[in-house]
């Protein structure tokens, strides 16, 4: 049987991680970003249909969703306007989508709804993962995660037939944004200390406990949301272990 994708932010982080890992499980990979093709094209992933459109405007990528059996958005930000490249490192993010200026209700959750409700009216599309987080960062905006979390809410009540599948994960971590390496360790440390030591007596009930919550390599990601798409089985919410049995095939320590 043939299995097609639609990447919604095939181009960012996440997105291009997602893409490779689908193709090399056998998919047709569609991209849809708002400048089609990757800036940096040497460096992305073979074999896919770049397609140029907003998430916020169905008639410019409906034609392109036709024929899909699942869908993955990836897309939103981490900081309103202006934010600077640093601040998506380690996101759930594909930086700089869907806009440089947006705000959290239009980038993570209005671009999500668009896409969801035009899924859910296309013949053929089973399942549809969403790009969601864990609420990992002590001081952040808390509009990060309601706006998150209104689209599980839309996606978990009314599916019109297409499996909700939703991740959270926490502080990703790649190679390919050295940066995010120590970061991640930092947190492993950190993890274990609250988890195994007298200083989880101090920190379990204050803001900064949720920053224990592990670090996951971004292929592992990528990993479990095309498994999850596979899976029929697979639908809900998935937390980070959820996420990390999925992708590795392990249960976390």
């Amino acid at each position: 049987m043939s299995r097609k994708l639609f990447v919604v932010g095939g181009t960012g982080f996440v997105g291009q991680a997602v893409c490779r890992r689908a193709l090399a499980q056998g998919w047709t990979v569609v991209s849809l970003s708002r400048h089609g093709a990757p800036r940096h094209p040497a460096s992305a992933p073979r074999g896919i249909r770049w397609v140029r459109g907003d998430a916020l405007a169905p008639s410019t990528f409906l034609e392109h969703l036709q024929g899909c059996s699942a869908v993955v958005h990836s897309v939103g930000v981490l900081l309103e306007s202006n934010y600077k490249p640093w601040a998506s490192l380690g996101s759930t993010q594909s930086q700089g989508s869907p806009s440089e200026a947006a705000t959290y209700e239009q980038a993570n959750r209005d671009t999500a709804l668009s896409v969801w409700q035009a899924a859910c009216q296309t013949p053929g599309v089973g399942a549809f993962a969403y790009l969601s987080a864990a609420d990992v960062m002590p001081g952040l905006d808390p509009r990060y995660i309601s706006t998150k979390r209104q689209v599980e809410q839309a996606m978990l009540k009314e599916g019109g037939g297409v499996r909700p599948v939703v991740v959270r994960p926490g502080f990703l971590y790649s190679s390919d944004r050295p940066v995010t390496l120590p970061i991640a360790a930092a947190i492993g440390v950190f993890s274990k200390a609250v988890h195994g030591t007298p200083l989880g007596c101090l920190v379990r009930n204050t803001g900064l406990a949720k920053a224990a919550t592990p670090a996951i390599n971004r292929d592992v990601l990528a990993a479990a949301i095309v498994r999850a798409l596979d899976d029929p089985g697979v639908s809900g919410i998935l937390e980070v272990p959820d996420i990390q049995r999925l992708g590795t095939g392990k249960q976390q320590q």
